[in-house]
């Protein structure tokens, strides 16, 4: 067997042995004597965690000092471990570090800062409040504010505005709003806290569009609002608002001016200007007609001369009276000249032909000539009457439709900053809530300054309980006036501090007039919702709509009634807004500034003044990827172009027969053609004149020649029975 190996015994472990230190190592504090008084005054009131108390306490012995008064001290031969002097090391801090519950230093600071801000307060709080609120709501609504005192109570916490009207920049004469009384009371404590909390505000005597006896209008006239924001617009929308209404929407198409032109006699003769062929025709003609009369017209003089001389060379054959010739043999003389007469009218009748070889072709030219302006002045007659026909009802819809969008695009970008701004604002306060990682840093800054500030204090009981009240916050809003309540909830600057959303609600009752108003801003990052919803419902409500004011096109309509308005608006953080309302007039009376043109003023006063009622409906949205997407649908195109047409009707016959004259006015530009025209047509009659004359001379020989023939037969027949008669009787003689 193999032999056991042998156990050994375990060591046993030597007791550790604890190092010991002297009193020497103590802090200061704890090396001092103390009497009783003083013992309880520098240490004991100053030890706030029981078991240090306890511990300090029972080191310290009773004992003599020098002049052998009693005291308390510990002991020189005490001794301490490493831990134990560790440990009163630290209670030795925090005791120097506990001067008290009150620090009298900052106490006395705090008190002189609060003192200063009353007294600067007190001093200065009104003339500046009043200067401060002006001015923002100038900046604002780009007219005057009138305010007629503010009053600010810091040691009652109160505050107050007396009698406020803000004018509005596009009437002077009136007031968007006024008020006779602001009361707000605001909660001190929170304000030397660094928020602003009130608890109350109460707004009374509220009334709108008020008149003013004073101009609103400012010396300085402040940049829209919307120049401002195109210039750091990063949202897209005036980009997108550029394309879809032009690069300037304050230049609307003149759809109006466009749309009566068809009845303003001199827009009618100034846009056929362009189209008259006539005009070129004419001229055309004329150039023609011009060579041809320069070519012609010494010929009626050459002819003339010819036929004058033949006159003076038969003049005596012209004279001639048949009656006075007695004989055959002084007749058939006669026949001779004539026949030499004759020859000699046919000789300068073949000549002038002979040299009028061409004229008849040129005459055929003339002709043609003649009738290609009269079909010219014909086809322009035809121009004008068709420029006379009855009015386009669906080319003037479209032209409307496109004007009413221009003046939808020009408010829409008017307005847009002031969504912009409480988008902005709500949309930061909820990412500033809801960012994850904002608040893990500010949680661990939070646990970095409470672990660097950490030290023993009193004892208490402590209650966790969530801090309501943001840097800002107006817990409760109430607005009054002539038949107006407004109320608003929960203004704050931290929703999710504060848990609820923004609640504002108005309610206008006055004369049968009922209007609800709603508006939500929910920025919890809790929250599902849309960031802002708002909704307007109305009913007989007076309102003005002037276009003219948003879009500089002549003849834009003004609509002054009694409305009934239903609207919701929705918004969220990436700018993204949605618009959805319907308006109906009823009824609305409807006008404009004049047109230029008096007839077509005529016209459409009188077509305006024919409608009563209206209605519209729009549907606007627009996001940064999308852009802006707007429909606007009105019966007003289709009411105005009714009317137009029937009171257009009536006037047609007037306007026809007023542009027919200014349209004669351009056509009489052919009064150079007609000139050389009636030259030539001239020349060709004092030809033909000349023929004419030719032709009745020979006639007239002929006629002579004939006369004379039969009296020479006459002469012969009787110098016959003459001679028969004389032989007869000479044979009887015989």
């Amino acid at each position: 067997m193999a032999d056991k190996k042998e156990v050994k015994a375990p060591k046993e472990k030597k007791p550790k042995t604890v190092k010991k230190l002297t009193a020497k190592k103590l802090p200061s504090l704890f090396k001092k004597a103390y009497t009783q008084k003083q013992f309880d005054k520098k240490i004991v009131r100053k030890l706030y965690v029981p078991s240090d108390k306890t511990f300090v306490t029972e080191l310290f012995k009773d004992s003599k000092d020098k002049k052998g008064r009693a005291v308390l001290k510990i002991p020189s031969d005490a001794e301490f471990t490493k831990k134990d002097i560790t440990r009163l090391k630290s209670i030795a801090k925090d005791i120097a570090k506990n001067k008290g519950r009150i620090n009298y230093v900052s106490f006395i600071a705090v008190a002189v800062v609060i003192v200063a801000i009353g007294l600067a307060v007190t001093i200065f709080k009104n003339p500046v409040a009043k200067w401060g609120i002006r001015s923002a709501m100038q900046g604002v609504f780009g007219a005057k504010c009138d305010i007629e005192s503010v009053n600010i109570e810091f040691w009652n916490s109160r505050f107050t505005i007396n009698k406020l009207a803000q004018a509005s920049s596009d009437d002077p004469m009136k007031n968007i709003f006024q008020f006779d009384k602001l009361d707000l009371k605001f909660n001190l404590t929170q304000l030397l806290r660094g928020r602003f909390v009130s608890e109350l505000v109460e707004i009374t005597g509220i009334d709108t569009n008020t008149d003013r006896t004073v101009s609103g209008e400012l010396p300085f006239k402040p940049e829209p609002a919307q120049k401002q924001e195109e210039k750091t617009d990063s949202t897209g929308f005036y980009a997108s608002l550029k394309e879809k209404a032009g690069t300037d929407t304050e230049a609307a198409k003149n759809a109006f001016a466009e749309l009566f032109a068809m009845y303003d006699p001199s827009k009618i003769s100034e846009n056929l200007k362009e189209n008259l062929q006539s005009q070129k025709v004419a001229k055309e003609v004329e150039e023609e007609l011009k060579t041809l009369v320069e070519n012609w017209k010494n010929k009626p003089a050459e002819i003339q001369k010819s036929v004058d001389d033949l006159k003076s060379k038969t003049s005596k054959m012209a004279s001639l009276n048949v009656n006075s010739v007695k004989t055959a043999a002084e007749a058939a003389a006669l026949i001779k000249e004539i026949d030499s007469a004759v020859k000699e009218t046919n000789s300068a009748k073949n000549t002038i032909t002979s040299s009028l070889s061409s004229f008849d072709g040129d005459q055929k030219k003339v002709k043609e000539l003649q009738k290609k302006l009269n079909d010219a002045i014909a086809s322009d007659k035809a121009l004008l009457n068709d420029s006379l026909s009855v009015l386009d009802i669906n080319k003037s819809r479209a032209l409307i439709t496109d004007t009413i969008n221009q003046a939808g695009y020009a408010l829409l970008g008017q307005y847009y900053p002031y969504l912009k701004q409480l988008i902005s604002y709500a949309g930061s306060m909820k990412s500033s809530s809801s960012d994850p990682e904002e608040a893990k840093k500010a949680n661990e800054k939070a646990k970095e300054t409470a672990k660097k500030e950490s030290r023993r204090f009193a004892g208490r009981d402590v209650y966790w309980k969530a801090d309501p009240y943001p840097k800002f916050l107006l817990e409760k809003v109430h607005g009054s006036g002539k038949g107006l309540d407004i109320n608003a909830t929960n203004i704050s600057s931290d929703m999710n501090r504060r848990g609820e959303p923004w609640v504002i609600k108005g309610i206008y009752n006055q004369e049968k007039r009922v209007h609800n108003a709603n508006l939500v801003v929910d920025s919890r990052s809790s929250s599902k919702a849309d960031l802002i919803t708002g909704e307007y419902s109305g009913n007989n409500f007076p309102l003005v709509m002037d276009l003219a004011k948003k879009v500089s096109s002549a003849g834009m309509p003004k609509f002054d009634g009694l409305s009934t308005i239903g609207a919701k608006l929705t918004a969220n953080e990436d700018f993204s807004f949605g618009i959805n309302g319907k308006l109906n007039m009823n009824p609305v009376t409807v006008s404009s500034a004049p047109l230029e043109a008096e007839t077509a003023n005529r016209i459409y006063s009188n077509a305006l003044s024919s409608i009563s009622t209206l209605t519209a409906g729009a549907k606007v949205g627009f996001s940064p990827s999308k852009g802006i997407d707007m429909n606007i649908n009105t019966d007003f195109d289709r009411l105005l172009a009714n009317a137009i047409k029937s009171v257009a009707d009536k006037e047609m016959a007037n306007v026809k027969e007023e542009a027919m004259k200014k349209v004669q006015d351009q056509l009489g530009s052919s009064d150079g053609a007609q000139k050389y025209l009636s030259q030539f047509n001239d020349i060709s009659s004092k030809i033909n004149d000349s023929n004419k004359s030719l032709d009745s001379i020979k006639a007239q020989f002929e006629s002579k020649k004939k006369e004379l023939e039969k009296k020479a037969a006459t002469a012969a027949t009787s110098a016959a029975k003459d001679k028969a008669s004389s032989a007869l009787k000479g044979l009887i003689k015989k």
